[in-house]
């Protein structure tokens, strides 16, 4: 029953709404998952004699015995949109890979490896019938951001924004993959990019000047 997390928010997910899935790895390598839940308009208006607060808290209550077992942190966000927090700290890589019951329901299979410094994480496949609830599978989009503390050597982001790697999975295509492989022995640089810039135009100046000499004293 590893599926029922989801049912949480069974009924908000039917009316094809889109998932914030996030992903933050620490310097210890240690990882948080969070996701942010909520409802549609078209949703929301099927309760339009109860105020959207109460609907999301009604359906939060019916499963939070569940999620404190699972050792699940949620909290319930008030904005003109309410929606539901979800989250939980493993202290590894491999831990989260094995036991995250959100991120296990979306892929036939999620993957850690490492080889020495190299560390990869990559989903494998993705099946919509395989769940307790096919109907949340109706969700039309999930966006998935892992941030990452240090040198991201590969990578199949959509977008990347400094230490985010943001990636857009259109829950009917079977065949689309996450992959993040980073370097654990680099720290993340922002100014990398500008640095090897700065190197590759005195290189260029360098050249330039040596060919104008060398040009000039032909001429002589």
């Amino acid at each position: 029953m590893k599926k029922i997390v989801f049912l949480v928010l069974s009924i908000i997910l039917i009316t094809g709404c889109s998932v914030q899935y996030n992903l933050e790895i620490n310097n210890d390598l240690s990882i948080v998952e969070e996701a942010k839940l909520t409802g549609t308009d078209s949703f929301f208006s099927n309760y339009y004699k109860t105020t959207k607060k109460n609907v999301i808290k009604s359906q939060l209550e019916l499963y939070h015995k569940f999620l404190d077992e699972k050792g699940y942190t949620y909290e319930l966000v008030e904005s003109s949109i309410p929606y539901v927090n979800v989250s939980k700290k493993y202290d590894n890589i491999d831990s989260f890979t094995k036991n995250s019951i959100l991120f296990n329901d979306y892929f036939d299979e999620v993957k850690y490896t490492k080889d020495g410094i190299i560390n990869k994480i990559e989903t494998i496949g993705f099946n919509p019938n395989n769940s307790d609830n096919p109907e949340r599978f109706d969700v039309k989009e999930l966006e998935i951001t892992i941030t990452c503390p240090y040198k991201v050597t590969s990578h199949n982001a959509k977008s990347v924004s400094e230490k985010t790697n943001t990636y857009h999975y259109e829950l009917n295509e079977k065949n689309n993959k996450i992959l993040l492989e980073f370097d654990s022995s680099k720290k993340f640089n922002p100014y990398e990019r500008t640095i090897w810039l700065i190197f590759v135009f005195i290189a260029i100046i360098i050249i330039s000047w040596i060919m104008v000499y060398i040009l000039n004293k032909k001429k002589k």
